[in-house]
């Protein structure tokens, strides 16, 4: 059995008779009456039926059959990924993002990358903070989406993206609730525990935003949330998940404002986002197409 056999038996059928199978794949008849015989044979099956005027698959033959269109698939589909690395394509590309709460912008254009390269593994990541420094430094990544540091990491060169607005969140029964109409200030933020998101280093980059005395240190704004709406503290929380949030429980969650000469910084309102790449390191088709996507203008 071999895959040009497998390829005439598809060819058969689709054709619906032996010649015009020959003149399909510009065989001879003669050529493709044989090569489904030597099958035949090979298999120990019989795979059609011939008393009548044209050829008709038995029962053993359209279960070989789709067999047959499964192995040629993967085979076209082999062929297509060999050609894409001669051509210098990468096998596999690595992206580590910020936080999952990204997804809701980014998830599109993943989508739209998947279609132009079918055949790439793609490794979805996402390290917090400088854990994602970490990541592209030691060169497991090949780009990485990254809320602008305070410090500029070294060996990095940094685009920006755009601006994400933070929401200050609290539950609809916690005691800073109460302020929903007047506004808050840094006081009343600073009698009360604060959740923020953490990586698994010792730096100060998650410190940025910090008020509170009190806080729960959490890994991902999603655990950030479940916190908030058990009324545990209060958080920034990106917009588009806050949002998102407040929009399927209003009755649970209450987002609050800031008082005018509060007193507090703007650090968290809003944050840049930036794309980042291993300075020197040159990128493959596929990482240059989903840097320059990124980095192109998007409607609003």
């Amino acid at each position: 059995m071999n895959l040009q056999q497998l390829q005439i038996l598809v060819a058969v059928v689709e054709t619906g008779s032996f010649s015009a199978a020959a003149r399909r794949l510009k065989k001879a008849q003669s050529a493709v009456s044989m090569a489904i015989a030597d099958l035949e044979i090979d298999l120990a099956l019989q795979l059609f039926d011939r008393t009548k005027r044209y050829p008709q698959l038995t029962v053993a033959g359209e279960r070989v059959l789709q067999q047959a269109r499964l192995i040629n698939a993967q085979c076209q589909a082999l062929a297509a990924l060999a050609a894409g690395l001669v051509d210098g394509e990468e096998s596999s590309l690595t992206l580590a993002v910020d936080d999952e709460g990204q997804l809701p912008w980014l998830a599109p254009l993943l989508a739209e990358f998947a279609l132009v390269f079918p055949r790439l593994e793609l490794k979805l990541l996402f390290p917090l903070l400088e854990d994602l420094t970490i990541l592209l430094q030691q060169g497991e990544a090949d780009l990485a989406i990254s809320y602008q540091p305070q410090i500029p990491p070294k060996n990095i060169d940094c685009w920006p993206l755009q601006a994400v607005q933070f929401v200050l969140l609290v539950a609809a029964d916690h005691p800073l609730a109460a302020f929903a109409n007047t506004g808050v200030t840094s006081e009343h933020l600073q009698q009360h525990r604060q959740l923020l998101v953490t990586d698994r280093q010792h730096g100060a980059e998650k410190q940025r935003g910090r008020l509170s005395a009190d806080v729960w240190w959490l890994e991902g704004d999603m655990a950030v949330l479940a916190m908030v709406k058990q009324g545990v503290g209060w958080a920034w929380l990106p917009e588009p998940l806050a949002v998102t949030a407040v929009a399927e429980h209003p009755s649970a969650l209450v987002p609050l404002t800031l008082q005018i000469d509060c007193g507090l910084t703007s650090s968290m309102l809003p944050l840049s986002l930036e794309l980042w790449r291993l300075r020197g390191k040159t990128p493959g088709p596929a990482a240059l197409w989903l840097q320059q996507r990124l980095l192109a203008p998007r409607a609003s």
